[in-house]
């Protein structure tokens, strides 16, 4: 433990063979140093992620700015370069707002204002709102809810902020002329949540790597963000005690699968489990 407070998170506590109260306890305090390990571990990749992609806007704003300052001659100069720099300055500060609403959903603030939520409504209200950006694209945005309500425990204005998130990134990938489907469906257990895409889809090894903020696939390396959605949306499903996995989708692209525990259920417990 004396290692440990030195700052060495990679030591463990000797287990016993007895598994006696002491063993069990020892157990447990491992698994805690597990995890207080990889907090740490996640504490210096987002700040280094976090200064990486501050530093860019803020360079660029600077050398804007300078620029601007010894060879602007009109009003019209100086407005475009105020334009560009407020672009510029919006783009780090929603950055900066979604690491915030991250971490303020980590920490479980918001269950307090959870109540009944349809998750068919907030689902095809997110399929309406994107549906303008699908039919630009020429991409074929399908939405398949069967009857009756589908009503889990939660905060509604945050679900739809998952599925928007789910949906824009499915959009995003998808070439012209593809397909992306979004289902529900209601079974004993869980109110299953679908959206499945035909884009080039994630290699396994990177499936589960993609919900790590500011963690940006191959596939996504020339696309405009910043790794924070998928973030976004893990946050928001573990509030909700519901599992998010994703898998190859029939296409070949990716199938983004969410279990909500139905209304009624302990999200906590169901998140547990």
């Amino acid at each position: 433990m004396a290692e440990v407070m030195r700052g060495d998170l990679g030591k463990r506590l000797p287990v016993g063979p007895r598994d006696d109260e002491f063993d069990r306890l020892t157990r447990t305090v491992n698994r805690m140093l597990d995890e207080i390990e990889h907090l740490m571990g996640e504490v210096r990749s987002v700040g280094d992620a976090v200064a990486h992609d501050l530093r860019t806007p803020l360079t660029r704003l600077r050398a804007r700015l300078e620029r601007t300052r010894s060879q602007a001659r009109t009003v019209a100069e100086f407005r475009a370069a105020i334009d560009q720099g407020l672009a510029w300055i919006d783009q780090t500060l929603a950055m900066v707002t979604a690491v915030l609403r991250i971490g303020e959903m980590e920490d479980g603030r918001r269950r307090g204002a959870f109540t009944r939520v349809d998750l068919g409504e907030v689902v095809a209200v997110a399929v309406e709102f994107h549906a303008p950006l699908a039919e630009e694209k020429d991409i074929d945005l399908a939405l398949t809810v069967p009857p009756g309500p589908h009503a889990v425990h939660g905060d509604r204005d945050l679900c739809f902020e998952a599925f928007s998130n789910l949906l824009d990134n499915a959009l995003k990938f998808t070439p012209p002329g593809g397909r992306v489907a979004v289902g529900l469906q209601r079974t004993e257990t869980a109110v299953v949540a679908t959206v499945a895409d035909t884009g080039p889809g994630l290699p396994p090894g990177e499936r589960s790597q993609v919900f790590r903020r500011f963690y940006r696939a191959e596939a996504a390396r020339r696309t405009s963000g910043h790794g924070l959605g998928l973030s976004l949306v893990a946050a928001i499903a573990d509030l909700h005690g519901a599992p998010v996995t994703i898998a190859e989708a029939a296409g070949g692209g990716c199938l983004v699968t969410l279990r909500f525990p139905p209304a009624g259920a302990d999200p906590e417990r169901s998140a547990a489990r």
